[in-house]
């Protein structure tokens, strides 16, 4: 259906199963134009309100009934306005969506649908598995369990559906697994059938769990998968399935002749299968272990735009504005590579005030900058508002960041259009020059905000100037380092400043002798006096360290909640912009008043189940309670649960609960009001250790993530020649604790002694850290009270293979053949089983000045199973000054090729090897062409 122009329009927008770029770009480009987005947070990911313009309204339909959504719709219709109504994955299933059109017709206003990718087909690509294999399962049967609020027809009952015994996905059936097991039974899937459990497809938190039909209730029972979750059954979802017609040499169609041998074999088969009785067997048994389903790789261009934006790198739109045919070129090209990114038209100042009125992340002028000053004169509206623009010169040769450098990513923009043209990306604000913690971003990815009224600038230019500034914190949380004029305030009942923090350096506290300060910065969940007249400027950061926690009648009216909740935190001091959520149990998940406080107050609302609150000991249960909702205690067990895993970004919406884990105090007990209940806990901050693999020393394979966990670092961790090697990335401030060789294992409880403490630590290591070096010794101190992530680098096997050429093309191992810690018959015993197995293998550690024997006898371990000829690499210092490659021979190096000469070229070939040597030995099919060392892949190519 199409409408007149002015007359009101409704598009029901399908967004997919969650992912943000899984909607398809007809629903983007609807959301984009619309004039009102309505969406349920509780249902769809709030990424997709980046797709929303500037300036649009936004409403969260998740607490709003039908006739709620109706009056939005009167107003559209009366106002001319057009409507997205955004429904999770295609408005077609379950969506709710006729009553609406039929809202639509009523009030005579135009509406259509666009379609969106449903969470079965999400599902099967995520699992990789076609859900219609050749005489297993044809057809695919979309359905729900009978019996919940919505009666079923008759004949569509799950048992009358499973008799096809064919492929089917149970949608709202969840909550129900063993009435589902029940009836999937009695239609006669038998026991063994496959399932696959998912929960909240393509979401960041997404679970895959496999199960069959016998353990499907157990399954979904030891998750916690309630809501929110799509089950699979069917034999197809484990058979391997036979061969289809279509791309077979032996069927024909209007485009291709068939082979007549093939047509004659193909026809074989099937008399075959029809005799058979036309069935398969499953390939094999099930796997009933839980999972998260692996990242799905996304193209370049669209990982571009994901980082393109404000601070935190998160989704935005770029405004590009040209001129010249050069500078339009150059447009264009962005373009192509940044979906997000589009040219806007006509004379440069009118574009660049329709970018800057839209609202738009980033502006890329391809003018000079003198040029761009002048057009932004009168569109700028402070630091804290600024766009950020990127000015680049007509060569393409620099990519400046001109204004809105951390506040409007201009800064980041900036390096990624210079990644684009090849360009020198020029960054001028001060902080990032000097490496010192740019404070208007400082925390933000541990969840702080910045209070009204915080005087960024006095303070950031006092730490600039290397003037002392106070810093207050109630606890240590993970943050960059802070350069050594920040000092720490006193803590309570210690004569000297406190150092428990990064960046401290305790021989820099003393200050003048006066004891002023140029500045304050205050982390605190706690409300702070107005400063006195004349008091040195201050930040005051509210940290996401609080958790309130809700217990509610049902029908509990959304003011009296809020009332009390105001009441809670003001009466001990606290500050609601340090509120991290809202908690409460599972039974109260839909209760609308708590549903509205979420929403008004932008707080995610966290529900536990009956069972994880009723195991927190709490100072006032309630029998009462327990009788109720199955838990003596709602308000003060929910808020004392830990926080989330990650805080959520957005409107408010459902997040699974993370469970125990983090420390928590309760500093408000329970308040009661006529209907609800509401409690206060201090949550501790999680530390952080970043495992950081440095490559194998060019900087050139140092990753850029790998930069970033370095930036953001308040404590350094490493062997002291690896911390040199990366010294001029590191943050001003930053605390290193360095150590020599042998000192490993106390590198490792270092660094995890750290983060415990609740510091952000990177802890580095050449290569891959996770290889051979520090990720292993470090992690296996872990006990769960920190976060770790690891960052991936280039290790010496795969640096020295690349310089090779491509050795470890097939199969291969990487084994270290020094015996310090483990037994050399462990080592030649693994050495023999890679003979046996004819792997290409990588040696790491292979010879020192007192380990001789080592490499000699692993290489003669190999010598017994493949030939003299097989090829070898000696890599020493890969991709460092002295890099040395050479390429021989097993048989050179064990003597196998006879002669005395050949005794003198095998000891001069050995004291080529060091302790920086990675010895790379091939299989028996690994051969040498054109100099460079291969081992073939072996497949049957087609």
């Amino acid at each position: 259906m199409t409408g007149r122009r002015g007359e009101g329009r409704v598009s029901f927008v399908g967004a997919g199963p969650g992912a943000a770029d899984l909607i398809t770009v007809r629903g983007a480009a609807v959301i984009g134009a619309a004039d009102i987005v309505i969406w349920a947070s509780s249902l769809v990911h709030p990424d997709m309100l980046r797709y929303a313009r500037a300036g649009a309204e936004l409403v969260d339909s998740a607490a709003l009934p039908l006739e709620g959504v109706e009056a939005i719709y009167r107003r559209a219709a009366a106002d001319g306005l057009h409507v997205a109504r955004v429904h999770s994955g295609d408005p077609a299933l379950w969506g709710a969506v006729q009553e609406q059109v039929e809202i639509c017709d009523r009030l005579g206003m135009a509406c259509d649908i666009v379609p969106g990718v449903s969470s079965f087909t999400a599902l099967a690509a995520a699992i990789g598995r076609e859900l219609t294999v050749p005489e297993i399962a044809q057809s695919v049967i979309l359905t729900r369990l009978g019996g919940g609020k919505t009666p079923m027809p008759p004949g569509e009952e799950v048992r009358d559906l499973a008799r096809h015994g064919t492929t089917m996905a149970l949608f709202l059936s969840a909550a129900r697994s063993t009435q589902l097991r029940e009836e999937l039974l009695a239609g006669g899937y038998p026991p063994d059938t496959p399932c696959v459990i998912a929960y909240q497809v393509s979401w960041p938190d997404e679970l895959i769990v496999r199960a069959t039909v016998d353990t499907l209730a157990d399954t979904v029972r030891e998750h916690r998968l309630w809501k929110h979750t799509l089950i699979l059954v069917g034999p197809a979802l484990d058979a391997g399935g036979r061969r289809s017609h279509l791309y077979h040499p032996g069927h024909f169609h209007t485009y291709r002749r068939a082979q007549p041998a093939a047509r004659s074999a193909l026809r074989d088969q099937d008399r075959a299968l029809v005799a058979a009785g036309g069935t398969q067997t499953p390939a094999g048994p099930v796997s009933t272990t839980a999972r998260t389903a692996p990242p799905v790789p996304v193209p370049s261009a669209a990982v571009e735009a994901a980082e393109l934006g404000g601070p935190g790198g998160t989704a935005g739109r770029v405004a590009l504005v040209a001129v010249t045919a050069a500078g339009r070129a150059a447009a264009a090209e962005l373009a192509a590579r940044w979906p997000t990114a589009r040219l806007y038209p006509g004379r440069a100042r009118d574009a660049l005030a329709a970018a800057v009125t839209d609202g738009v992340d980033g502006v890329v002028c391809f003018l000079a900058t003198g040029a761009t000053v002048r057009l932004l004169d009168g569109l700028l509206r402070g630091k804290d508002h600024d766009p950020g623009v990127v000015c680049v010169d007509e060569a393409r040769r620099f990519a400046v960041a001109l204004c809105g450098g951390h506040a409007g990513g201009a800064n980041r923009l900036a390096e990624q259009v210079a990644d684009v043209f090849d360009a020198t990306p020029v960054i001028t604000t001060a902080s990032d020059v000097t490496g010192v913690a740019a404070l208007d971003g400082l925390g933000a990815e541990a969840g702080f905000t910045v209070d009204a009224g915080a005087q960024l600038a006095a303070v950031g230019t006092a730490m600039l100037s290397g003037q002392p500034v106070t810093l207050h914190t109630d606890a240590v949380w993970p943050l960059p380092a802070l350069p050594p004029s920040v000092r720490a305030a006193d803590p309570p009942g210690t004569d000297r400043p406190g150092t428990d923090r990064p960046g401290t350096d305790p021989a820099a506290l003393d200050g003048p002798a006066d004891g002023t300060v140029a500045g304050e910065i205050h982390i605190t969940d706690r409300l702070l006096p107005d400063p006195p007249a004349g008091a040195v400027p201050r930040v005051v950061y509210r940290p996401p360290s609080l958790v309130v926690g809700v217990g509610a009648s049902r029908g509990a009216p959304a003011a009296e909640i809020d009332t009390l909740i105001d009441a809670a935190l003001a009466g001990a001091g606290l500050s609601p912009a340090a509120v991290s959520h809202l908690a409460t149990v599972t039974a109260k998940a839909d209760e609308a008043g708590l549903l509205q406080v979420a929403a008004r107050r932008g707080w995610p609302l966290v529900v536990h189940t009956a069972e994880e609150l009723a195991g927190v000991t709490v100072p006032h249960p309630s029998e009462v309670v327990r009788a109720a909702v199955g838990t003596p205690s709602v308000a003060e067990a929910a808020c004392l649960l830990s926080a989330p895993a990650r805080r959520p970004d957005g409107p408010p919406g459902q997040v699974a609960s993370a469970g125990a884990g983090t420390a928590a105090e309760l500093v408000v007990a329970k308040q009661v009001s006529a209907h609800a209940t509401v409690a206060v806990a201090r949550h501790r901050p999680r530390g952080r250790l970043a495992v950081v693999g440095l490559g194998p020393g060019d900087r050139g394979l140092l990753t850029g993530r790998a930069r970033a966990e370095l930036r953001r670092a308040g404590v350094v961790v490493g062997l002291d020649q690896y911390v040199a090697s990366v010294a001029d990335l590191l943050p001003a401030g930053v605390r290193v604790l360095a150590s020599g060789l042998g000192d490993e294992q106390a590198r490792a409880q270092a660094a995890v002694d750290q983060a415990r403490a609740g510091h952000a630590v990177a802890l580095i290591g050449s290569g891959d850290a996770g290889i051979y070096a520090m990720g292993s010794p470090a992690l296996d101190l872990a006990d769960g009270s920190f976060d770790v992530v690891a960052v991936p680098g280039v290790t010496a096997a795969l640096a020295a293979a690349a310089l090779l050429g491509a050795p470890l093309g097939h199969d291969h191992a990487l084994i270290s053949l020094s015996d310090l810690h483990t037994p050399w018959e462990r080592i030649v015993h693994r050495v023999r089983a890679v003979a046996d197995a004819d792997l290409a293998v990588a040696f790491y550690n292979p010879r020192s000045r007192t380990r001789r024997h080592q490499l000699p006898d692993a290489l003669a371990a190999l010598a017994a199973a493949r030939p003299p000829g097989t090829p070898v690499g000696l890599v020493t210092d890969a991709f460092r000054p002295g890099q040395r490659v050479t390429v021989t021979t097993l048989g050179a190096l064990t003597g196998g090729e006879g002669g005395s000469a050949d005794a003198a070229e095998r000891e001069r070939l050995l004291d080529l090897v060091g302790m920086t040597t990675t010895v790379v030995v091939g299989s028996s099919r690994t051969r040498l062409r054109a100099g460079l060392v291969v081992t073939p892949r072996d497949y049957a190519w087609s």
